[in-house]
């Protein structure tokens, strides 16, 4: 839109239809320019990201001034996951999860008064608030259609009743959904967690995963209150999973899989979007916990089972690395397999505690937790 409005066009529709004409009456086709302007973004190509990044340098030649900087806003595809394989996107060198993208992202009208292009982080969840004006961003017109920015033909006007978005009204407040906003926008605040920019998007990713919640569900309130309180609510909320399952739970202690009280909480906080030390606030406080417990001669805890993937996870390493380490006898498995056959990945075959001591014995360094296991011999 902003290059359409650089070279003259009011409606960037009929820029995007000259710029296709161009396209296929030229030997540019193999640029796989896209039919819809919304569909330009290297992320959404369906063949091929890298043809689609050449498109865009050529479009960004195409500025009456300078050149606009249309890779740096641009989102691609990431191929690491966060955790449970969740599809990951980069813009700019931060990377999010991909269902994290808003397609219909409101607008700040005082932002387009002071200047008539949207701003891309109202494009990613949950930011709802300007940083900058703290002001709700604005999701329905003034006439009660929605407001569809990537959509409309002339940038900042409703394509239904004309009117200026930045004629608009933001109205109402949330105090604890301006606090995330402003944490997203990198305004400093001492209520939510220091960290960088795709770890923000990671500990949200988190949350949602850790209470089963989509994002519709998502309570600002809640996960503001949670993270104000780090890491003591986080280790509040572990031990009340474990008193509520040695009071009420279906089976002893001591038959129990560390899944069955604590679900999927390692694989969910394996990677937000890294699984180092010094970036992924959550495995630290992990291993804090466990250690709590290892001190308190919990036994029952120590005896909790836990599968090669699980295992993999708590020594940040690969399950075929586990396999190896069961094979030179540094990790003892209570499933016998005949020498033909290897373990299964979601058998339960070790305890936690063996895990957790094979860990402070060998793997607690962030680099010795990176490194690759070689045989003894």
């Amino acid at each position: 839109m902003r290059l359409a409005d650089s070279n003259g066009y009011i409606k960037a529709n009929r820029f995007w239809s000259v710029i296709r004409r161009t396209v296929d009456h030229s030997n540019l086709k193999h640029f796989n320019i896209p039919d819809k302007l919304g569909s330009i973004n290297p992320y959404l190509a369906k063949r091929s990201s890298s043809l689609r990044i050449k498109a865009l340098q050529y479009l960004s030649s195409l500025s009456n001034q300078e050149p606009l900087p249309l890779l740096a806003l641009s989102i691609f595809r990431n191929a690491n996951s966060y955790s449970l394989n969740a599809q990951s996107v980069i813009q700019n060198g931060k990377t999010l999860p991909r269902q994290f993208v808003k397609t219909t992202p409101g607008v700040c009208s005082d932002c387009l008064k002071e200047s008539n292009y949207i701003r891309q982080i109202w494009s990613f969840w949950p930011y709802e608030y300007c940083h900058k004006h703290k002001k709700p961003l604005i999701n329905i017109c003034s006439c009660g259609e929605d407001i569809f920015v990537y959509k409309d033909t002339v940038i900042g006007v409703c394509q239904h009743c004309n009117i200026s978005y930045s004629e608009l009204d933001n109205v109402g407040k949330n105090e604890h959904n301006l606090i995330i906003s402003d944490w997203l926008g990198s305004i400093e605040n001492h209520c939510l967690p220091d960290v960088n920019q795709s770890h923000k998007y990671g500990l949200v990713f988190w949350w949602l995963k850790l209470h089963k919640l989509d994002l519709s569900s998502f309570k600002g309130d809640e996960f503001v209150l949670f993270f104000s309180n780090w890491p003591n609510s986080f280790h509040t909320f572990l031990e009340n999973k474990w008193t509520y399952f040695v009071e009420y739970g279906t089976k002893p202690v001591g038959e129990a899989k560390f899944k069955d009280i604590f679900d999927d909480l390692l694989i969910i906080s394996s990677k937000l979007p890294s699984s180092r030390f010094s970036e992924n606030i959550i495995l630290p406080e992990v291993y804090r916990f466990f250690n709590e417990n290892v001190l308190s001669n919990n036994n029952e805890f120590l005896s909790l089972r836990i599968n090669s993937i699980e295992a993999a996870i708590l020594l940040n390493t690969s399950t075929e690395q586990i396999a190896a380490l069961v094979n030179l006898g540094e990790l003892k498995s209570f499933i016998r397999v005949k020498s033909d056959e290897c373990l299964s990945l979601n058998q339960y075959a070790f305890e936690l505690g063996d895990l957790f001591f094979l860990w402070q014995a060998g793997f607690q360094t962030e680099y010795s937790n990176l490194s690759v296991l070689t045989s003894r011999w």
